[in-house]
């Protein structure tokens, strides 16, 4: 491990063992005697190349995961462009740790990632790494109720380009938004849904939305029921699953049986 050249007591992150049995919570690395004055070893940990595409055998490839964990323990602002910048892995490396993760950090580090995220969420790289964004984003408007007003009206402004957006991310927007509980953002949901610009499979449809919402006691149709279909040369003819009410993450069991991931499967079909 000596060839990664770090120091004390960053170099403590390359031993930590395997993280993701503790996905939710996180040891605290600050008893490390990780602080301030480690953030830019932090960072460059994070982004080393090195260690990313170390062998997979061995436990020091999860140490960016460690690095962006204590970043987000130690509230760092300097880490919000260098983790944006690191997004790209979402989509282009099929990384779900930073896709699962991401939205935590940067929630910890709070309020002023919002300029940051709002700036990548409308002008960004990659479907899945917009879908993080705009979950960070959500997770800090329900954790900081002062930014909350603020964190609707980024999520609601990129809706309103719903023509122009993947209909996946749409649907992960209105999720997001009524997470939010944005009941004075329904109009824009409406349109979307009303265009055809949704993927039902993430929310629901637009009663669905309303109820949650608080907007209606109840459905005046039947509700969905969807079943994908595939023709010879895969190409999707028909959507498809039974909606529950759990939500279905883009790393669950795809709802059509097929045994994939939902992201892998059906998710880019729609």
């Amino acid at each position: 491990m000596d060839e990664y050249n770090y120091n004390l007591p960053v170099s403590k992150l390359l031993n930590q063992g395997d993280c993701r049995k503790s996905t939710v919570n996180w040891p605290n690395y600050l008893e490390l005697g990780l602080s301030q004055e480690h953030i830019p070893e932090l960072i460059r940990m994070f982004t080393d190349e090195a260690l990313y595409w170390a062998d997979s055998e061995n436990l020091e490839v999860l140490t960016p995961m460690h690095a962006w964990r204590t970043l987000g323990q130690l509230q760092s602002v300097e880490a919000i462009e260098p983790l944006l910048e690191q997004l790209y892995r979402i989509d282009d490396d099929d990384d779900d740790w930073i896709g699962e993760e991401f939205p935590e950090v940067f929630s910890m580090i709070g309020p002023q990632a919002i300029s940051s995220l709002s700036s990548y969420l409308a002008a960004g790289y990659g479907l899945f790494a917009k879908i993080c964004v705009a979950k960070s984003i959500e997770k800090i408007g329900n954790q900081y109720p002062e930014s909350k007003e603020q964190c609707v009206e980024i999520l609601t402004k990129q809706l309103e380009k719903y023509h122009q957006n993947d209909q996946t991310l749409n649907g992960f927007l209105i999720s997001y938004l009524v997470d939010l509980q944005a009941v004075d953002s329904i109009g824009v949901i409406r349109k979307a849904f009303q265009h055809e610009c949704v993927d039902y499979s993430i929310q629901g449809d637009i009663e669905d939305a309303e109820i949650i919402l608080g907007i209606r006691e109840s459905r005046s149709t039947p509700p969905l029921n969807f079943k994908w279909m595939f023709d010879n040369d895969r190409q999707a003819s028909n959507t498809s699953f039974i909606r529950t009410e759990a939500k279905v993450g883009r790393n669950d069991p795809c709802p059509c049986g097929s045994g994939k991931k939902y992201k892998k499967c059906c998710l880019k079909k729609a």
